[in-house]
């Protein structure tokens, strides 16, 4: 392949990377695209590179800029491995001829992208280009695999894909689904990947969006079921996921959140608000709330009367009254504020409620992650576990 054609596919995947900073909550800017040979002789010698063949030289790399918000709502310049990593294991995922700094064992260069002229293309890149429907983009943050860092989420979802398979291949006993990389998880990998693909030198690993992922999605739900739940709130038992399951589907059905977009939403929110279905109601004592009267909170114990309750919380007198005279189920929530927590139906529905009065659906229709959030937040407090249940959802759905 020529050096121009290398070059073109390269920014072709740097308008990926771009657009997919900017998914995971980055703010970007530009960083070094072409070095001169020496630009790279001084960087030697002043120890910013340690090679002559840099891929920069080639315009076959480019450094780039990270910013993410700090307490105070203000951007700061970061290359911090882990704030970078997602987007790393994205870039890699997209192509085996490139190469994400943050991985090298000499040194890490988070802000490096490049790649190797030379290395046959996989293919995996077109699942980015077509715009199918296609379920377990982007599933996977980070390869699992032997010396990989086997994310705990990684490695479960992969257990529990490989539990999913059983029936096809040979599983003599299915996987703990603990997060935990072990012998049986990577035998598991390796018998897989053998009986569908009849290589006999499987290394036991799967990378984000490769073809072992893509055939071990293959059995994913087609719409919101327990299974879809499972694989979306990891951090939930199967009963939480058995009881909320009806709610959820009766909720988002009657409230006209209604497309996969709309719902990867609205799932990502309240698994966050609630912990992924974990907390029915704020720990905390409402107290806090006692005297506020911007919540209609006037009489005497109001505060802990009426804390947040539901998988959006519904806090205070005013709004627990406005809800007790709404919703679908004609439940007097203000004489009996304890149901929004005890009911799973009421749960679910309140946050349908708050869905539906703010509108929400006209901005997960823009698909606007952050201005949904600011909605029922205030701010971006959670943006970031708000955001990779949100790509799950999305990526379970099979929409890119």
């Amino acid at each position: 392949m020529s050096l121009v054609k290398e070059q073109d596919i390269f920014l072709q995947h740097v308008s990926q990377l771009i657009n997919k900073a900017g998914e995971l909550g980055l703010t970007i800017s530009a960083g070094e695209l072409f070095r001169s040979p020496e630009q790279q002789e001084i960087y030697i010698n002043t120890g910013r590179s340690r090679t002559l063949n840099s891929q920069h030289l080639k315009r076959l790399a480019i450094d780039l800029n990270f910013f993410v918000c700090d307490s105070t709502n203000k951007l700061k310049l970061t290359y911090e491995h882990e704030a970078i990593r997602q987007l790393g294991a994205f870039w890699e995922s997209l192509d085996k001829a490139n190469r994400w700094g943050g991985n090298w064992n000499s040194f890490k260069d988070t802000p490096h992208f490049e790649r190797r002229e030379g290395i046959s293309p996989t293919g995996v890149n077109k699942v980015f280009n077509t715009g199918e429907n296609t379920k377990g983009i982007d599933l996977l943050c980070g390869t699992v695999g032997y010396k990989f860092d086997n994310q705990k989420d990684d490695v479960e979802l992969v257990q529990r894909l490989l539990n999913m398979n059983a029936s096809n291949f040979k599983l003599e006993k299915k996987l703990v689904c603990d997060g935990i990389y072990g012998k049986h998880t990577r035998n598991a990998i390796v018998a897989f990947q053998e009986s569908t693909f009849g290589e006999n030198t499987s290394d036991g690993q799967i990378s984000p969006n490769d073809k072992t992922v893509t055939a071990l999605c293959q059995v994913l739900p087609e719409s919101v079921d327990e299974t879809f739940l499972q694989f979306l709130y990891l951090a939930a038992d199967s009963k939480q996921i058995t009881e909320f399951l009806d709610p959820i589907v009766h909720c988002m059905d009657h409230y006209q959140i209604n497309t996969s977009l709309r719902q990867a939403h609205f799932l990502a929110q309240i698994g966050h608000e609630s912990g992924e279905l974990r907390f029915q109601e704020e720990i905390a004592s409402g107290h806090a709330y006692e005297g506020r009267v911007n919540l209609g909170n006037t009489q005497p114990g109001d505060g802990a009367r009426f804390k947040g309750r539901g998988l959006i919380q519904l806090t205070g007198r005013a709004n627990y009254k406005e809800y007790a005279n709404a919703n679908q189920f004609g439940k007097d929530v203000l004489s009996e504020p304890h149901l929004i927590a005890e009911d799973k139906a009421l749960c679910v529905d309140v946050a349908g409620w708050f869905w539906h009065k703010h509108e929400l659906n006209v901005l997960a229709d823009k698909d606007d992650l952050e201005r949904v959030t600011r909605r029922i937040n205030g701010g971006i407090n959670g943006l970031a576990h708000r955001r990779k249940l949100y790509l799950r959802a999305k990526s379970l759905f099979g929409i890119a």
